[in-house]
């Protein structure tokens, strides 16, 4: 990255520094597959550089690479079949405890075992808080597939869990939706439809340990700059 007006960079690289973990996070719930998560990540981060003076004015430029990544991981994932995703090979979080991390890596390993359309139009509604129009729009799929997906899904995952129905029905809150106030907004932990129902939540907080985990490795920020660095130089 130089090269480039100090300015400009240095607001780039406070950017990436505190967005990387958790957008890499984000794509690994996605995807399964940390090297394809990665690759994702970088080539959000790249394109954002390159359009830095337009987005940093962006409420939230976050959210402008999240897209990028959804698309990247969309075009090879969607071929792919399910259960066939390795568990990331991560550091276990210090503050975690090994129940949590129990429960992470069986989410994890669930969320590998479900049908790519699936699991990510789960992950992009009931974590991230997309809209089904916006799902369907970015993955090239119709409104009722992306509701009988998301359904699917988080039948399949209540019932491996042992959970209960949640108090609002999964139909009900696929056919509910975020408002259009929300579209492409990265919803917080916590707050929003589905705040009690107990998949959204394992999902959650499995993201959560996601982003802890890559927090604890030392060398990971280091790795990530200097892999965004090559894809840069490979492609100015």
């Amino acid at each position: 990255m130089n090269g480039e007006p100090v300015a400009r960079t240095r607001d780039f690289e406070t950017f990436f520094s505190c967005s990387h973990p958790r957008l890499l996070a984000q794509a690994i719930m996605l995807c399964g597959n940390r090297e394809d998560a990665e690759d994702a990540v970088q080539e959000g981060f790249a394109e954002a550089y390159r359009a830095w003076d337009r987005i940093a004015g962006y409420e939230l430029p976050e959210a402008w690479v999240y897209r990028v990544v959804v698309q990247r991981l969309w075009k090879t994932y969607r071929r792919q079949r399910q259960g066939q995703d390795r568990l990331p090979d991560l550091p276990v979080p210090v503050q975690a405890g090994p129940e949590r991390t129990a429960e992470a890596r069986e989410v994890l390993r669930l969320l590998g075992a479900l049908p790519p359309r699936q699991r990510v139009t789960m992950v992009l509604f009931c974590l991230h808080g997309w809209s089904q129009q916006d799902i369907a729009k970015a993955l090239r799929m119709t409104r009722g597939g992306v509701a009988a997906n998301v359904s699917k899904a988080r039948r399949t995952l209540r019932e491996a869990l042992g959970m209960a129905d949640a108090e609002m029905s999964g139909r009900e809150a696929f056919m509910v939706g975020p408002g259009r106030g929300e579209r492409d907004r990265i919803r917080p932990a916590g707050t929003g439809l589905g705040a009690a129902d107990p998949v959204d939540r394992a999902l959650r907080e499995t993201e959560a340990w996601l982003r802890a985990a890559l927090l604890a490795d030392p060398q990971e920020p280091e790795r990530a700059r200097a892999a965004l660095a090559r894809r840069l130089k490979e492609r100015p």
